[in-house]
């Protein structure tokens, strides 16, 4: 009798215990995050290039995000900050940068700026896309159209694509594109201390879910907007480590990451 009962012990330990990717939510349910690369593995590589993309993928991410600017002569770039300053050894707004000034620049390790059609070309359908549009520096919509003409012509599923931005204008244009998209809104802190129920259900109406800086969420942030039935995608600034403990506490839909394979460990319920 004192055997079985030690047997099964040690059935409910393993079983309990088991490595996995997921991790289990307090209903019982077991709670699986995207794992959205941030940029590529950017704090593994330098952030968008291909050697970060690349990262990402061997990573097993399950999106690739992706920055866009627009360069003077019209071509999209993957490219966070308005200026190169940051990123590459050169200067200057990205808008007022031909694409062959933009080119000439080292991105980190030899690499050079990849243009949006250069990514398409590159992986095609092979990987998933969450990729931010945003407005220009005088506040203008300049890349929708020609964001979709690219996915079009490269034949990208739609389910495999997320488009976020921060402009409302921006998600709205995009919605009227094409209803069918699949939209993401950010929101700065103030809009999310502002949201109320009528916020909710205009972004519902177009968008699946919106994207939150994680030092804002407390349960009655995620409660609110979970319970409009949309989902959180989470982002941080500043040292992964000390965050992910609070995405994962909030069971938040997605985490953007700039060291994908850490996530995915930190994920894993250990033996």
């Amino acid at each position: 009798m004192r055997q079985s009962i030690t047997f099964l012990l040690i059935c409910v330990l393993l079983l309990s215990g088991c490595s996995s990717i997921h991790t289990e939510a307090a209903n019982g349910s077991y709670y699986s995050p995207l794992i959205i690369a941030h940029r590529g593995a950017s704090a593994v590589e330098p952030e968008h290039t291909f050697l970060s993309y690349d990262q990402a993928i061997d990573d097993e991410a399950d999106y690739i995000e992706i920055d866009l600017r627009r360069t003077a002569d019209g071509e999209l770039v993957a490219m966070h900050d308005e200026t190169v300053d940051r990123t590459t050894d050169g200067k200057g707004l990205v808008e007022e940068l031909t694409l062959k000034k933009v080119k000439a620049l080292d991105a980190g390790e030899g690499q050079t700026v990849p243009t949006m059609e250069e990514i398409l070309k590159r992986y095609g359908s092979e990987v998933h896309y969450y990729i931010e549009t945003r407005e220009d520096d005088k506040g203008k919509l300049v890349m929708e159209e020609q964001l979709l003409q690219l996915l079009k012509q490269y034949a990208i599923p739609q389910d495999q694509v997320i488009l976020q931005s921060f402009s409302k204008d921006s998600i709205n244009a995009l919605h009227e594109l094409d209803p069918e998209l699949t939209l993401v809104q950010l929101l700065k802190k103030k809009d999310v201390e502002q949201l109320d129920r009528e916020d909710l259900q205009a972004i519902k109406d177009i968008a699946i879910g919106v994207g939150i800086y994680a030092g804002i969420l407390e349960e009655s942030v995620v409660d609110l907007i979970q319970n409009h039935k949309l989902e959180i995608h989470a982002y941080y600034r500043g040292d992964e480590k000390e965050w992910t403990e609070k995405m994962l506490q909030y069971e938040v839909d997605g985490i953007f990451s700039d060291d994908p394979a850490f996530l995915a460990n930190k994920m894993e319920i250990e033996e």
